[in-house]
């Protein structure tokens, strides 16, 4: 069974999210007046491509020691995986962040505040040779 751990989505989706919403009344709005039949078409399109390429990420620690990062509502989009056997350090950024130095480069991951430290244990259960900076700056 893999291991999932919610994403701090951030405020961001929550405006897109409105954003879009306001979209789709517009749409049912034009759809009274269909005086011009290619617009309302143009609108619907262009809604259902906007709402789906919102970002909604999921991580997950797969048996097979990945850590895989699930977009859930991005258009064209493929999840990343990162072996966990590739993780050096792990560092609180923020309150709601991690940073994941890697063997190339790093990565930055936005955790929900009480997921954070059950995804370092678990990632650290994994691979005990990850070093752990507990410090918040």
């Amino acid at each position: 069974m893999d291991k999932k751990f919610k994403a701090d989505n951030g405020l961001g989706n929550l405006f897109w999210g409105a954003l879009a919403l306001v979209l789709l009344i517009i749409i049912v709005y034009k759809f009274y007046d269909w005086s011009n039949i290619w617009s309302n078409i143009l609108y619907f399109v262009f809604t259902i491509l906007f709402i789906m390429s919102t970002t909604i990420k999921e991580y997950v620690i797969t048996e097979l020691n990945f850590l895989e990062i699930h977009f859930l509502f991005k258009l064209f989009s493929k999840n990343k995986r990162i072996p966990v056997g590739d993780i050096l350090g792990i560092k609180k950024q923020k309150k709601n962040q991690l940073r994941l130095d890697l063997v190339r480069g790093f990565e930055v991951l936005r955790v929900k505040q009480s997921d954070i430290d059950a995804l370092i244990a678990e990632l650290t259960e994994r691979n005990p040779r990850i070093k752990v900076v507990r410090e918040v700056d």
